[in-house]
């Protein structure tokens, strides 16, 4: 796999700026299986949505996304909003809606890694409501079903933007910080 990277580069310039879109299966719609793709093709369709010019904070984010989707060999989609996922276990019945009342666990880190929270740490569970999350998770629910799994990368305007988020003087995200979720619909209440 590291053979492959110090090549790489080389046709990440070349694919530079270049945008494909995602497909996207319409709500409530049975998620055909995807065929899978080779490295090859995973990593060029990859290297199609890399900005050569990051004059933006969202453009800086995807290159960050991006980067770590290859880096790790996830397939991993984008939505019109710039949110990007992967389906880690599909669920049962729809698509979940805006204003579904959830049962949830998380965990959520930096791009680096880092941890900075999670409810299986504390064993606990949350409760939720599509809608009343940041952006990036109202999104990101609605792609998934009842016992479904999601991992969201999220941009930070789609997370806690510019302002981060902060519990009293400690900051707990940072501002413009790009976040992953994996995210377990457990139930709906």
């Amino acid at each position: 796999m590291k053979r492959y990277f110090r090549i790489f580069p080389f046709l990440v310039l070349s694919a530079c700026g270049s945008q494909q879109p995602a497909d996207q299966a319409t709500p409530d719609a049975p998620v055909a299986p995807a065929r899978p793709l080779s490295e090859d093709d995973l990593m060029l369709r990859l290297a199609s949505e890399l900005e050569a010019n990051v004059g933006t904070q969202s453009k800086v984010d995807q290159n960050i996304i991006v980067n770590y989707a290859m880096e790790n060999f996830l397939d991993i989609q984008k939505t019109p909003s710039g949110l990007y996922y992967q389906i880690l276990a599909e669920g049962q019945g729809n698509l979940l809606h805006l204003g579904d009342h959830l049962l949830v666990h998380y965990h959520g880190t930096f791009h680096n890694g880092v941890s900075f929270d999670s409810s299986y740490s504390r064993n606990k569970p949350i409760e939720c409501y599509i809608g009343k999350m940041i952006p990036g998770w109202n999104e990101g629910l609605q792609l998934t079903r009842l016992g479904g799994k999601i991992r969201l990368f999220i941009p930070s305007e789609l997370g806690y933007g510019t302002s981060g988020l902060k519990n009293g003087d400690k900051t707990i995200v940072p501002p413009n910080a790009v976040l992953v979720f994996e995210v377990e619909v457990l139930e709906m209440l």
